[in-house]
């Protein structure tokens, strides 16, 4: 649907801990910026790496990060809660920031992913959009709550939160998924998955071939970047096909290849015949859109990502896999030519929600403009 043009100034808070909530806010941004949005964001870590020069972003701005804590690359409810003290003083200074920026870009609106400083911008009536999708945690874990053992603090402490944070201080929730569902609360908007523009570009001129386990040619590992993350020994192993490492620098070695953190994966992705994957929700939707067999490895004791990988298993996409099972199970279905246990996907999966985003948040700004 194309956009009106419209002068409007929109205010992005993107947590910048990972590399996903860029991408996808980008893919919003990039529909915004041509609707003639003046978009200014407000990021952290590899967020600000991400945003940097990039076209359509009129100002980029430096904050804090909020954290996980945890041990072993793991995280914990638990110990996220015995850290409130260090995450109430992060959250004053991301306050004073949040008010100093809106001063100086006056934005009629603003969207929020995974960041939590929202209170100046309550204050002045400033519409509050985010982009999240804890109402599908929360009603997939309440599904899966028997087998969720090792998440469940997580999800009560953090998880659980974070859908009520939303519920009650935020004026539209779109949270994205990959079919057509009702949402928990109406303040929530059930939209498709968000993946990247190029991505959709890949996918509409070559669309994935079904292969069985003994024509992989190519596998990319494409494990977090961030603090939190699995732990995959790939020392002294060799495959019967390429593996690409995205995320981790390692030692090549004969037909594994170590790539680093990429702000661009793209290519990478599209010659990949099977991916293998941490269970962020942004690297999940750019599987279901790709349709390739996935193993997903959730980072240990992440609510979330224990849901994430939950759901790929449920609609067919791939493998619910851990640190010590992933390999293993990897080449049991390559020696055994077959994708044991995979479930049959729905013919289609819902892969346009950057465009739905733009929409409704531009139409929540045309309601504050109406007032």
């Amino acid at each position: 649907m194309p956009f009106c043009r419209v002068a409007i100034s929109c205010l992005f808070l993107i947590n910048g801990l990972g590399m996903g909530n860029s991408t996808r806010c980008h893919a919003v941004i990039e529909h915004l910026a041509a609707a003639g949005v003046n978009v200014h964001v407000l990021t952290s870590g590899n967020g600000l790496k991400y945003f940097a020069n990039r076209p359509g972003i009129a100002s980029l701005h430096e904050m804090a990060s909020f954290y996980y804590s945890g041990t072993n690359g793991g995280v914990s409810g638990w110990a996220t809660i015995k850290t409130v003290g260090n995450l109430a003083k992060l959250a004053k200074a991301k306050r004073a920031k949040l008010e100093q920026l809106i001063e100086q870009v006056r934005p009629d609106i603003a969207v929020t992913d995974s960041e939590y400083a929202t209170a100046p911008l309550r204050r002045r009536k400033i519409p509050i959009a985010a982009i999240n999708n804890s109402e599908v945690v929360v009603t997939e874990f309440l599904k899966h709550r028997r087998d969720a053992k090792g998440v469940r603090s997580h999800f009560w402490f953090v998880e659980f939160s974070d859908y009520l944070f939303h519920r009650k201080f935020c004026d539209l929730i779109l949270s994205p998924y990959p079919l057509r569902t009702p949402t928990r609360h109406p303040k929530f908007r059930r939209i498709g998955l968000i993946v990247r523009r190029n991505v959709r570009e890949i996918i509409a001129a070559a669309p994935a071939p079904d292969l069985s386990p003994r024509q992989l040619k190519n596998v990319v590992f494409m494990l977090s970047g961030s603090v939190h993350a699995t732990l995959v020994n790939f020392d002294g192993r060799e495959f019967p096909f390429n593996v690409d490492v995205v995320g981790r620098d390692g030692n090549s070695h004969g037909n594994v290849k170590f790539h680093g953190r990429l702000m661009n994966n793209t290519e990478l992705l599209a010659r990949a015949d099977a991916l293998v994957i941490n269970g962020g929700y942004s690297a999940l939707s750019e599987a279901f859109a790709f349709r390739k067999p996935t193993y997903v490895l959730p980072v240990p004791g992440h609510a979330e990502q224990f849901i994430n990988a939950r759901l790929a298993d449920d609609l067919g996409l791939g493998f619910h896999v851990t640190e010590e099972t992933l390999l293993p199970r990897l080449m049991e279905m390559y020696d055994k030519d077959s994708w044991i246990g995979r479930k049959p996907m729905p013919p289609k999966f819902e892969i346009n929600g950057d465009e739905e985003a733009a929409e409704g948040i531009l139409e929540l700004a045309a309601k504050r403009g109406a007032k």
